[in-house]
């Protein structure tokens, strides 16, 4: 795509104005020119912008058929905290905003196993012989519910919050993660007995699990820090490892059994800490998760890691990634998966794969909400799926391979900034497998009735678009629904238009009156003009309107000789401008060059060297850069009338009369350019005065000037004699003029 030059909000760049320059900086943007344009896959845009569904994005960059997605039980509910298999091919489900935990059966069968109302479901654990244990919140109520769905408190946390429960294999005991302040509990289950055994130096303890030798690892929020603690001593708890972030949110099981721990940082880690001394807490939620409860879109979290715990506490970096995470798993067939809030605000919802060691794609994408949990079922299998616990709202989602699903991936608008002619589609693959092809296009930005349906599809790796012209364009492709040991892969797709070529557009253009010139530090004003001489001096000339009402000096500098004009504008294909500058005399025909071919928006005309009187100036804008010479556009403006005055006043019949009272000064001054501005008295002690015509205002071509100035002042030393003054005169393009005597 071309590249074109944006003057909104320029700065100024080699404009030269009698050795003066003028430096201005233009952003380049990529743009749409006319004449051919393009959209291509990947050479200026990546896939991961398609709208994916049922397709992914290969670790590799490219488009291949993905994990199909379908609704699953239950329904209802707005949050979906957690999710735990049953041990039969179905599972269990706890719930916000009502306390609902449900069970799904592997047929997609769901019923509601019990309600605790006031209740947030945040951790379930299912017990040997089928009871259920539920740790909830805001009051860190613990619950046993039995197969048939009657719950008993067994009691509560200090905290508020039971995160997360683990079974402790063969001594009939459940282990706690609470907060907040992070504490570790123990819940007997045969007596039904809840003790705290160990608080922690941070805010929420939020997940344990036991390792391949029985020792109860624990992961904490604010800080991140990660505790091995022997059950049969767990007042001794020893410190493996505090992450770089905030939150040591997760431990997951991973490739080869490995055991690894998920860690988030959020943007309200530091606030939520911020302040606390060493080893002190704050009372709360975890940030990511606090937003949540509140239902709010989730809190930003840009930045999360995976470390691998191994057994002999040794601590391994192992991924790293720029993405919004709330959980993430391990698949056999799909790798590290990772899934969190919302994107943005196209409603839908993005589970990642994470390639080690920091990159990430989406790997599934459909219309959903948050995502908060998610599990494994049948690992390794050709039948594994992903089952996805989602917020605001709620929903189950199933992400598998089932062939009935459609597998399709739709490109972004692509945008021909008018109606265009859509020219050719082209793809490349690799693999084996037909790829359907299909397109639809409008003039509104957002698909809507009126745009086209899709059009009947087709294989060809090149094809013409079979469409009128329009503004808007997306392309589609669908991939086999079951695919082989070697599925088709999309490496590059192309779409081709052609726009027709248009003139650019002059937005404004103006004459720049100097109103004053700053030395040393520049000031930080955006409008104004900064001279830089060759000494290395440099000057800022503030903008400002000729109706400032400006008196004085500062008045004259309205009409130097060298005139600095100001110019915007853009182009409707976005085709680079360069621009031409020209005058003439008032009444005449022929144009004279100022300047061509300049790219930034800023010009002089030194009039030094024409005669005084009215001129026109012309300003045209060209697209030639960016088109050929029969098919390039111009369009001009012109300003004026703009007086040309480089001849000073005459000044005649000076005169210095010393009198009792002081010294009369007289005389006459006309310009033949025009008015006169200005004139000013300088006295013989060097101190200067305005000086005013018989008639008061200083306005008109011809002046008479006389007054009677108090010489000596009163209380001043009379100097020596003869005494000297000098009488200064301006007129309007600022040309000066002076007279100057010794008294009598």
């Amino acid at each position: 795509m071309r590249m074109n030059w944006k003057f909104s909000g320029n700065k100024v760049d080699t404009a030269r104005i009698l050795g003066i320059l003028f430096l201005v900086a233009a952003g380049a943007v990529p743009a749409l020119a006319a004449g051919p344009v393009f959209w291509d896959w990947p050479a200026d845009r990546s896939f991961d912008e398609v709208e994916l569904d049922g397709a992914a994005v290969s670790p590799a960059g490219h488009l291949e058929a993905g994990l199909a997605s379908r609704e699953a039980g239950p329904v209802g509910p707005e949050v979906f905290w957690r999710i735990i298999p049953d041990g039969k091919g179905g599972y269990f489900t706890g719930t916000g905003h009502g306390g609902e935990i449900h069970h799904t059966t592997s047929g997609n069968e769901s019923r509601l196993v019990t309600r605790l109302e006031g209740s947030e479901v945040f951790s379930l654990q299912l017990l040997d012989g089928g009871d259920l244990l539920a740790g909830c919140g805001p009051e860190g109520q613990l619950y046993r519910i039995n197969k048939d769905g009657e719950a008993v408190l067994v009691g509560s946390v200090d905290g508020g919050y039971i995160w997360s429960m683990a079974a402790d294999p063969g001594h009939g005991s459940v282990w706690l993660a609470a907060g907040s302040p992070a504490a570790v509990y123990r819940y007997g289950t045969a007596k039904g007995d809840l003790e705290k055994v160990l608080d922690l130096p941070a805010q929420n303890a939020l997940d344990l699990v036991f390792d391949d030798q029985g020792r109860l690892l624990v992961s904490t929020q604010g800080p991140g820090l990660i505790y091995r603690i022997d059950t049969g001593h767990p007042d001794q708890p020893r410190l493996l490892f505090e992450t770089p972030q905030d939150e040591a949110r997760q431990f997951i099981t991973g490739p080869e059994g490995g055991l690894f721990v998920l860690a988030l940082n959020t943007d309200e880690s530091t606030e939520a800490t911020g302040g606390l001394p060493p080893g002190a807490v704050s009372a709360g939620a975890p940030p990511a998760l606090l937003a949540l409860m509140m239902e709010g879109n989730g809190s930003e979290i840009p930045r999360a890691a995976l470390f691998r715990l191994e057994e002999s506490g040794l601590v391994v970096p192992w991924w790293v990634g720029e993405v919004d995470l709330m959980i993430a798993g391990w698949s056999e067939r799909w790798g590290w998966l990772g899934g969190g809030p919302l994107a943005d605000d196209t409603g839908r919802s993005v589970l990642y794969g994470l390639t080690v060691p920091s990159g990430s794609r989406p790997l599934a994408e459909w219309y959903g909400g948050d995502i908060l949990d998610l599990q494994v079922t049948r690992p390794g299998s050709d039948k594994e799926e992903v089952i996805v616990c989602q917020a605001h709202p709620g929903s189950v989602t199933v992400l598998g391979s089932r062939g009935d699903l459609p597998r399709q991936a739709i490109s972004p608008v692509l945008d021909g900034g008018l109606p265009v002619k859509w020219g050719r589609l082209s793809w490349n693959s690799e693999g084996r497998g037909d790829l359907a092809w299909s397109v639809r296009g409008g003039n509104r930005a957002e698909p809507d009735d009126s745009w086209t349906e899709w059009s009947g599809t087709w294989t060809g790796s090149n094809q013409e678009i079979p469409l009128d012209p329009c503004r808007f364009l997306q392309w589609r492709v669908e991939f086999p629904s079951r695919n082989g040991d070697d599925p088709v892969r999309v490496t590059s797709v192309s779409v081709s238009a052609w726009q027709d070529n248009r003139p650019p557009v002059i937005t404004s253009f103006d004459q720049e009156y100097l109103k004053a010139i700053h030395l040393g530090m520049m000031s930080n004003h955006n409008d104004n003009i900064t001279q830089t001489f060759r000494s290395g001096l440099k000057a800022e000339f503030s903008r400002t309107s000729a109706e400032d009402g400006l008196a004085g000096p500062e008045r004259t500098a309205l009409g130097r000789s060298i005139r600095v004009f100001t110019w915007d504008g853009s182009d409707p294909n976005g085709d680079r401008i360069v621009w031409d500058l020209a005058y003439r005399r008032s009444g005449e025909a022929a144009w004279r060059e100022i300047l061509a071919g300049r790219s930034e928006p800023l010009g002089s005309w030194e009039t030094d060297e024409v005669p005084d009187g009215q001129y026109d100036l012309k300003l045209t804008a060209s697209d030639r850069p960016d088109n050929p010479g029969h098919l390039a556009e111009s369009v001009s403006r012109i300003l004026g009338p703009v007086t040309v005055d480089n001849t000073p006043p005459e000044i005649s019949g000076f005169q210095l009369k010393k009198l009792e009272t002081g010294v009369q000064v007289s005389l006459k001054a006309t310009d033949k350019g025009g008015d006169l501005a200005y004139a000013q008295l300088r006295l013989p002690d060097g101190t200067v005065e305005r000086f005013d015509p018989v008639d008061g205002i200083c306005d008109s071509p011809s002046e008479k000037f006389e007054a009677v100035v108090t010489w000596p002042r009163p209380g001043h030393e009379p100097g020596t004699e003869p005494w000297f003054f000098r009488v200064e005169v301006w007129d309007m393009g600022g040309n000066p003029a002076a007279a100057e005597g010794e008294t009598p």
